[in-house]
């Protein structure tokens, strides 16, 4: 009950944090709308352009914020726990990499780009998903199947190749085209849009409801390879369609936010320190951080430079790079 109750305490706190947090960053910008302003915008009153740079920029970005942060940290907490390893990422899966090469070859190679808004995520997406599909492969062994070690270390190979093959075409890019993908390769928060947020939350929703009917595989592996196999479980089968799954939320995700790490890597560890391992509520806190942590670093790039956009990348990065040497310091 007392755990219960603990988590409940804390969902309450980041929600409020959250709105807040969400009433500052409405209020960036060029155009200053005041907290009074902006409820009675809600409430259907307000002059035509405050209503414009509210509902149809401001509050959507703050949206793509919130699900981006939440299904990241899903997504890293069950890649972490599938891998039994805290201090694994989507990033070490080869996602970010291949939806960057993804996004990458569509601007350099294709002239007429109207149709982004539609073509842009599924691409990448496509991306990650080809990406890890190539990751799985390489670290199969006939003999032994996927081990987690075997697959992170090709992952990270892997990630690494493809960050070298977007080096080279960088050299393909316009100008202005290389600027776009640069602020897309470090976390910028750009598809600032309804229309965004209709292509990503349906593939965002059916992921995050399979994965919470698999709660009770995901606290068997916990217990180990062995133990989890005792219990009848293919651990094969279940590896593959959760990290599968992982791979969605993320590549969705990283498609309309740019190449954002440390959110899936940050969230769950926080989140086990404070709730413990059980996974219905381990997982409700990892999303909940993530949305929150996301939100505070884009609403603090904001105010740092309201007239230059500093990509939420760099500030998650700043956050979360100390705290991987924390975590990589007290792991064994």
């Amino acid at each position: 009950m007392r755990k219960g109750i603990r988590l409940t305490s804390w969902l309450l706190i980041l929600i409020i944090l959250m709105i807040a947090l969400a009433i500052i960053d409405l209020n960036t910008g060029d155009m200053k709308i005041t907290p009074s302003e902006i409820i009675n915008l809600l409430l259907g009153n307000g002059n035509y352009s405050q209503s414009i740079v509210i509902f149809d920029f401001r509050m959507p970005r703050i949206v793509i914020t919130l699900i981006v942060g939440f299904s990241l940290a899903i997504a890293g907490s069950v890649i972490q726990t599938t891998t039994q390893n805290p201090m694994a990422d989507t990033s070490f899966l080869g996602i970010n990499s291949g939806a960057g090469i993804a996004v990458m070859l569509f601007i350099a190679l294709v002239k007429n780009q109207d149709a982004n808004i539609y073509l842009l995520p599924i691409l990448a997406l496509l991306g990650a998903l080809i990406s890890t599909a190539l990751v799985f492969i390489f670290s199969y062994k006939r003999n032994s199947g996927i081990t987690p070690n075997r697959l992170l270390l090709t992952g990270v190979a892997l990630s690494g190749c493809f960050s070298s093959i977007m080096v080279l075409l960088t050299l393909k890019l316009s100008p202005d085209n290389y600027q776009f993908v640069m602020n897309w390769l470090t976390g910028s928060i750009w598809g600032t849009s309804w229309e965004y947020i209709l292509i990503a939350l349906p593939w965002i929703i059916i992921c995050t409801i399979i994965i919470f009917t698999k709660l009770t595989i995901l606290d068997s592996f916990n217990l180990g390879d062995d133990a989890a196999q005792s219990l009848g479980i293919s651990l094969k089968k279940e590896r593959i369609l959760l990290i599968s799954l992982s791979v969605i939320l993320a590549g969705v995700s990283v498609s309309i936010s740019g190449g954002i790490g440390f959110i899936g890597l940050i969230t769950p560890n926080l989140a086990r320190r404070i709730i413990g391992y059980k996974h219905s509520k381990q997982l409700v806190l990892s999303g909940m951080l993530g949305s929150f942590l996301l939100l505070a670093a884009d609403t603090i790039g904001q105010l740092i430079s309201s007239s230059s956009e500093i990509p939420v990348g760099i500030i998650v990065a700043l956050i979360g790079a100390p705290y991987f040497v924390y975590i990589l310091t007290k792991s064994n």
